[in-house]
């Protein structure tokens, strides 16, 4: 497979999906500094479906200071 590479000139927001079974493998945002580099499939989405779509991290339980 040959990787191509994406930067913040193609989009801000992306998801990236397995070029053989379409599974997402993940979202994620490009700044000025950054790059991306995959042979999987790259689709730039929207600041509100990557919103949407992105898994959240789930909140800490809180503790109790003793």
């Amino acid at each position: 497979m040959n990787a191509k590479k994406y930067t913040k000139a193609d989009g801000q927001y992306f998801k990236v999906t397995n070029k053989i079974s379409g599974v997402t493998l993940m979202y994620g945002e490009l700044n000025e500094s950054s790059e991306l580099n995959t042979a999987h499939n790259v689709e730039f989405i929207s600041e509100e479906q990557y919103e949407d779509e992105r898994p959240k991290p789930k909140p800490l339980p809180e503790t109790k200071m003793m």
